[in-house]
């Protein structure tokens, strides 16, 4: 199917009443990038690039109308074992996945790259400068994970709002860019020395 049949695919199934998993595999390689559980008609789970839930799902919905990702969907019914993690219709999951896709077109580009490293600036904490609830979330996701990689992962917030809190911390300079690509240059450089 082509890259922005998903939805299509996802109305279609719901709207059967199907159980099973609609699987998002890679178009070049169909090694299984994530998959949609749906019971009866309803979304009930999502997992894909190592996360799970409602953010898998509007993560992979999302990956769906990006022009860099090709997929193939495979419709596998199959008895639903696992617990539900998502709990709203699909008619209001398609609204926001529409305002989402809308969103991260706008900020796609200022994603970092995933191998540098991010830490908290100490004197922005010290001088207590107003935060927004999502750059607290991701303050605490830096926290806790430093890698742009990890933080994209690991933190709740979707990418696009992940994006947008780290645009407007490193603009107050909450954030501090560490590139791990030098070092590892400079080691290269002193293992080459000896």
């Amino acid at each position: 199917m082509n890259r922005n049949e998903l939805i299509p695919l996802l109305d279609e199934q719901t709207s059967v009443g199907f159980t099973g998993k609609i699987n998002a595999l890679d178009s070049n390689s169909s090694r299984l990038l994530g998959d949609i559980e749906i019971f009866e008609g309803e979304i009930f789970g999502a997992q894909y690039e190592d996360v799970q839930g409602l953010k898998a799902f509007y993560n992979l919905c999302v990956a769906s109308f990006d022009s860099e990702r090709h997929f193939k969907y495979v419709v596998e019914p199959e008895i639903i074992q696992s617990s539900k993690t998502i709990h709203f219709p699909f008619s209001v999951l398609k609204r926001k996945v529409a305002e989402i896709v809308s969103l991260y077109k706008e900020n796609k580009d200022l994603k970092p790259p995933e191998g540098l490293k991010l830490l908290i600036n100490p004197k922005f904490i010290e001088e207590g400068d107003a935060v927004t609830g999502e750059e607290y979330d991701l303050l605490c996701a830096i926290s806790d994970y430093n890698t742009v990689k990890d933080i994209y992962k690991n933190c709740d917030l979707l990418d696009y709002q992940i994006t947008n809190a780290l645009v407007s911390l490193r603009k107050k300079k909450a954030i501090t860019v560490v590139k791990k690509a030098k070092k590892a240059k400079k080691d290269k450089h002193e293992v080459s020395k000896t």
